[in-house]
């Protein structure tokens, strides 16, 4: 080394990319099995059929923290990140993971509420840390999406000397700036509104969070403002938290499956047409569900129910119901622009991530809006359907199916091939049809937790979790289930 070097030159050597000590393929396989087994813990120790309760709604989150790293890796990879990520920071993929530990030993202190009573503080604080470190993901994503464009043309102007001068940069002021944009598709965009409805909704967790810790503290006044108690304030704030969250990421697997399946790729102009399409519906769709959730939270905002009948105008669709349903037909649409290649038709995992979308739909939307129309029955003699549907469409119709679907997405990005795929594939779609038929019996037509249908659904969500623990094993460097063969 020259040692009369100027140092300025030693700063120039340092390399402008991380070498990274765990590759995305390792946190990504301890992701999923993490996941798997905090899912499989969940309906083993905890809280089936429903996740009603202050326990089972914190142990929940360190589900949904796996599912938000699997959801960050996936970004990272398909919209190639890291190769313009700064080098003095520290990497997303890290804090992702980071977010998952602290998230499960959180999580196993909520599992059992003789745990929780001797060690309350403890899984509080590890909860917390968590969801700082899933915000931060989240902001940093957010902001590396919206600056992309212009480092990949090579306008970005990194200098700032304050706070003013950093925020000032993340806005393209100059022309050169917005021409950098002009070329951006609706993946692209669909990524950036999904990530920022996440940071919202992460926002509004937050404060209630804070409420069910610490009390009105704070936000005394401004509950009072709204006119409601802390037990209102918490239901105002819980449900846009998780259905922006939930619908958001729903957001970022298309994107990423627009992305990843080449639904531009080819000289199809329709196909081309179909998929811009689904992709800027979608974008219309979260966009309207952050704005009506976000409403319904900070400012009690309540969505009108439509097409009502019946007595008292009992049977209606609620309107943040057929707002959130916008996302979906995105979904639909982009799915519909993959199956028109050939070639999809012949991709058994594929067409398990297509078809969880379709579950997702058909429970989430069909059954749901089946129900909304028809509540005079559904709050009268099939009450316990009702309950039933209640307890199981948000567990399979949205969570179980986005974890299936993050898993299989995960084995195609890694490449896995031959019997290790195969594998996977089978065992997703068993628990796939297995969970979907399940919670369909179970709502429609026995709603007991002691008949063949509720014995469907928890096998069905069983095996679904053994898919995503297998799928864990698929994308490990040393393949085992390949006979000692590594994936490469």
């Amino acid at each position: 080394m020259d040692l009369t070097a100027s140092p300025l030159r030693h700063v120039e050597a340092i390399p402008l990319a991380h070498e990274h000590a765990f590759t995305m393929r390792r946190l990504a396989w301890w992701t999923l099995a993490i996941t798997a087994v905090m899912g499989a813990l969940y309906f083993l120790v905890g809280f089936p059929p429903a996740f009603d309760g202050y326990y089972a709604k914190m142990y929940f989150h360190a589900i949904g923290l796996g599912i938000a790293a699997l959801a960050a890796y996936l970004v990272v990879e398909a919209f190639d990140l890291e190769a313009y990520e700064p080098a003095l920071d520290f990497p997303v993929r890290y804090r992702a993971f980071m977010s998952v530990v602290f998230g499960a030993l959180g999580g196993l202190v909520y599992l059992n509420r003789d745990v929780f009573a001797s060690l309350p503080d403890l899984g509080v604080l590890f909860l917390i840390v968590a969801f700082v470190l899933a915000l931060d993901v989240a902001a940093a994503l957010l902001v590396e999406l919206i600056v992309l464009p212009r480092k990949k043309a090579g306008v970005y102007d990194s200098r700032s000397h304050s706070i003013v001068d950093y925020v000032g940069r993340l806005i393209p002021f100059r022309p050169v700036d917005r021409a950098a944009y002009a070329g951006q598709g609706s993946s692209y965009w669909l990524v950036v509104v999904s990530i920022a409805s996440v940071c919202v909704a992460m926002l509004i967790g937050f404060i209630n969070l804070a409420v069910r810790a610490f009390g009105p503290s704070i936000f005394g006044g401004y509950m009072s403002w709204l006119g409601l108690d802390v037990a209102g304030f918490e239901g105002a704030t819980l449900d846009p938290h998780s259905h922006m969250i939930a619908l958001a990421i729903v957001g970022l697997m298309v994107a990423v499956v627009m992305v990843r399946f080449g639904v531009f790729d080819g000289t199809s102009v329709l196909r081309r047409n179909v998929a811009r399409a689904g992709g800027w519906i979608a974008i219309v769709g979260i966009v309207l569900t952050t704005l009506v959730l976000g409403a319904a939270a900070f400012v009690n905002f309540a969505p009108p129910t439509v097409f009502t009948s019946g007595p008292n105008d009992i049977n209606g669709l609620a309107s943040d119901d057929l707002i959130m349903t916008v996302v979906f037909v995105g979904a639909m649409v982009v799915a519909a622009a993959a199956l028109m290649s050939r070639q999809a038709w012949r991709n058994g995992l594929r067409l398990t991530i297509l078809g969880s979308w379709v579950a997702m739909v058909a429970i989430t939307v069909l059954m749901g809006f089946y129900i909304e129309l028809n509540q005079v029955q559904f709050t009268g003699s099939l009450a316990a359907n009702d309950a039933s549907f209640a307890a199981a469409h948000p567990m399979t119709g949205i969570f179980l199916m986005v974890v299936l679907s993050l898993a299989l997405l995960l084995v195609d990005f890694f490449g896995v091939a031959g019997r290790a795929r195969r594998i996977v594939v089978a065992i997703g779609a068993i628990g796939l049809i297995a969970a979907a038929v399940g919670t369909t019996f179970w709502t429609f037509i026995d709603p007991s937790t002691s008949g063949t249908p509720f014995a469907l659904y928890i096998g069905g969500i069983a095996i679904c979790y053994l898919a995503v623990l297998v799928a864990s094993v698929a994308v490990r460097p040393a393949n085992i289930l390949e006979a000692g063969h590594s994936t490469p």
